[in-house]
């Protein structure tokens, strides 16, 4: 019995010693030590216009996120490529600028990022230099061009991603958000207007993810139907170091004052992803992002505070006003969107507010 015994330990021993010293060579998968690849986020994009009438102040102004195995430290440098396209006539591509690793950067709490993020800025006069050099280039820029810029992802390891070698899974979509193009047409935006004092209001506030039915039904939580923003004068400027089309006013939001930027676009008042500063809880905060496009169909059968009539989801302005008293400028935000811009809600169901600027 004690030889048994003796016979089934030793086997066990054995075959310890075998698991603990694994032949990894014969994994179908090699697990441990798999090479994986990287892919660099446009996180935030202030704007997608270069100003015609204000090229000293337009270019290519981006948050960057490097996503890789190991927290955003795999990435060597950031080489940003562009070309200039005037209807079907497309220029050879050049180089025009490189970020190092060394501008990349932890992110500060609160956030749930482990990767690292750099505030990139291109701007038109670099793009234009970078240009001259391009076979095809016309030499200047006028209204509906475009300019097109690609980067390039370079790791320690040497190997280099960008729009030749990546999948429709990470280029596309809000989170993954990697097409490692960027394409900004060229507008231009009257001087001196939308800046000064407007009345502010809140004119409109339901859920992207209703149907008009849905809003109007008893199951409609009443607590989605709030004055995030309640009546108030707030004054548009440019921000100080920011581009021509963009503006920022202070705004009393949740009972706190805090800062909300847009940019002008052709018509389209444009709402980059943005940290409102208010907590959520503990360890998150609110975040607003631009709305998808189209319109809601409101009603007159909708309670006060929704949408009384088909409203468009995106904000706009009339290229040709700005300056006069009474001209009208709308503001078309999602509340409470998480850090990446997906429509979750960290407190709530994500809201779709409307904004009216009324120019005093």
């Amino acid at each position: 019995m004690k030889l048994k015994r003796y016979i089934f330990i030793t086997i066990l021993a054995i075959a310890g010693i075998g698991i603990s010293c694994r032949d990894e060579s014969l994994y179908p998968l090699p697990y441990d030590d798999r090479e994986v690849g990287a892919y660099m986020r446009l996180y935030s994009l202030s704007s997608n216009v270069f100003d015609l009438n204000n090229l000293a102040n337009s270019g290519l102004d981006a948050v960057f996120e490097a996503v890789d195995g190991n927290g955003g430290n795999d990435l060597a440098e950031l080489r940003i490529f562009v070309r200039h396209r005037r209807g079907t006539a497309l220029t050879s591509e050049v180089a025009v600028k490189t970020i190092p690793a060394s501008d990349f950067s932890d992110v500060p709490e609160p956030t749930y990022s482990e990767y690292r993020r750099a505030r990139v800025r291109v701007t038109a006069n670099e793009t234009l230099a970078a240009l001259a050099g391009a076979t095809g280039f016309p030499g200047s820029l006028l209204a509906a061009d475009q300019i097109i810029y690609r980067s390039v992802m370079v790791l320690t390891d040497g190997r280099e991603f960008t729009n030749t070698n990546t999948t429709p899974n990470i280029t596309g979509g809000q989170f993954y958000s990697a097409s490692f193009l960027y394409t900004l047409v060229v507008r231009a935006l009257t001087a001196n207007t939308w800046l000064g004092n407007f009345s502010l209001t809140q004119t409109a506030i339901w859920s992207p993810n209703h149907s008009p039915a849905l809003h109007a039904s008893a199951q409609f939580p009443a607590y989605l139907n709030q004055v995030l923003f309640p009546n108030q004068t707030v004054n548009l400027s440019i921000p100080a170091g920011g581009l021509s089309t963009e503006r920022e006013f202070s705004v009393n939001y949740r009972g706190q004052t805090v800062t909300m930027r847009i940019n002008l676009e052709n018509g389209t008042v444009y709402v980059p992803l943005q940290n409102s500063t208010v907590n959520c809880t503990s360890e998150r905060q609110l975040y607003w992002t631009q709305p998808a496009g189209g319109s809601f169909a409101g009603s007159s059968a909708l309670q006060a505070g929704l949408p009384q009539v088909t409203t468009p989801n995106v904000g706009s302005y009339n290229v040709a006003q700005g300056a006069a008293v009474g001209n009208i400028l709308t503001i078309g935000v999602d509340d409470d969107a998480d850090e990446y811009g997906r429509r979750n809600g960290y407190c709530t169901w994500v809201r779709r507010v409307r904004l009216t600027l009324t120019k005093l």
